[in-house]
């Protein structure tokens, strides 16, 4: 019995010792390189490996990763865990570790730009709805883009403004007056003779607001259903129509240049080489001419009678005086009796044209310089047309059916 005493103590120091000395030889955790350690397999079965625990404090590399956004996550690196030579001890590899860290490395692509994209690593099933979203998102919305091509742009991709629409000269209760209107009347008072002057227009802007409010009460009252109305719409018809015409055909006959130098030549040569300055008194008939010759013989200035009694126009202003005119350009038989009479010589007696009775006054006569073919040019071309035109119309008038 004595030396089983002995003996067990002896046995259970040994094995207390062998304990103690795989305790003290077994490798420290590691919170740094997340490895877990594996104890050694109880009946011959091999025990899981158990996730290492992080220092207190601290959280574990890993559910760092998880809780921070994808985007602002640089991907911790992986330290490889040092292998001690120990017979009896394995150390199991994260495998679970590697493929969050792949998720983690497409924010980053510079770092790791060998690594595949995270989208690898989701399911199809899940990857599918994701793209089919994303295609939605960026097609444009069909109610969008149809209001946008229905509003006009302009090149800038902006909407017209105001001075992109046709130009008005004015609006009565929202009916616009076109330019056409306006550039119409001032072109028949300039070839009138009129002077284009701030005051002509504003008369003509005037006129053509006045002519909009009237048309648009007589509409109201149905005046333009009234057989008056028809027929002078009628009428206007007529003469619109008749102008296109004109308009048309000069545009296709045009005057060539050889017909405005025949013509210029022959008005150079119709001129002559003397000019006169006239001045005269035009009244209606010849009780009143002869009035003016007695009044003359009594010592009145013929242009003092002129200031009152005439009836050219423009004639009292200028107290019946006329620019430097050739007789040719003079109304017969004027063009015919000025050149026999002497420089401040009155006609023997009135003369009768067309404008009236004529009292005439020579009060001056100079060579005459016949103007260039560059200042006569327009008046020339005007001419030729004109004549052209007229020998055209005759020849239609000639082979239409007229009846009176």
């Amino acid at each position: 019995m004595k030396k089983l005493y002995f003996i067990l103590p002896t046995v259970t120091l040994a094995a207390l010792s062998v304990g103690f000395h795989l305790h003290a030889t077994s490798p420290k955790k590691s919170v740094e390189s997340n490895v877990t350690e594996a104890k050694p397999a109880e009946k011959n079965k091999p025990a899981k490996a158990k996730p290492a625990k992080a220092e207190p404090g601290k959280k574990s590399p890993v559910q760092e990763t998880k809780k921070t956004p994808v985007a602002d996550v640089v991907p911790p690196p992986i330290s490889k865990p040092q292998k001690k030579e120990q017979a009896s001890v394995k150390v199991a590899a994260p495998k679970k570790a590697e493929p969050q860290a792949k998720k983690v490395e497409v924010a980053k692509p510079k770092v790791l730009p060998k690594t595949k994209p995270a989208v690898e690593s989701i399911p199809k099933a899940a990857s599918k709805p994701m793209e089919k979203d994303r295609k939605v998102a960026e097609s444009p919305k069909p109610e969008v883009q149809a209001t946008e091509e229905a509003e006009p742009r302009n090149s800038q991709g902006n909407k017209p403004t105001e001075e992109a629409k046709p130009r008005a000269v004015a609006a009565v209760n929202g009916q616009p007056i076109g330019a056409f209107a306006f550039e119409t009347l001032l072109l028949e008072q300039l070839r009138s003779g009129t002077r284009d002057s701030v005051d002509l227009r504003k008369n003509i802007r005037d006129e053509l607001v006045i002519q909009t409010l009237l048309s648009q009460l007589a509409m109201e009252e149905g005046l333009d259903q009234s057989k008056e109305v028809e027929l002078a719409f009628d009428s206007a018809r007529r003469t619109i129509l008749s102008q296109a015409w004109r308009q048309n055909w000069a545009r296709e006959n045009p005057v060539t240049e050889q017909e405005i130098q025949k013509e210029y030549n022959a008005t150079v040569k119709r001129l002559g080489n003397t000019e006169y300055q006239l001045r005269q008194v035009v009244v209606a008939d010849e009780t009143a001419a002869f009035l003016i010759v007695d009044q003359m013989e009594a010592g009145k200035s013929l242009g003092e009678l002129a200031s009152k009694y005439t009836i050219e126009s423009g004639g009292k202003k200028s107290k019946g005086l006329l620019p430097w005119v050739s007789p040719s350009l003079l109304l017969p038989p004027l063009g015919d009796l000025i050149p026999k009479a002497k420089e401040g010589e009155v006609l023997d007696s009135p003369i009768r044209t067309q404008a009236g009775w004529h009292i005439v006054k020579v009060e001056g006569v100079r060579k005459l310089k016949p103007p260039s073919l560059e200042q006569l040019q327009s008046q020339v071309r005007q001419g030729i047309l004109q004549k052209k035109m007229t020998r055209e119309i005759q020849k239609l008038l000639d082979q239409a059916k007229i009846e009176f």
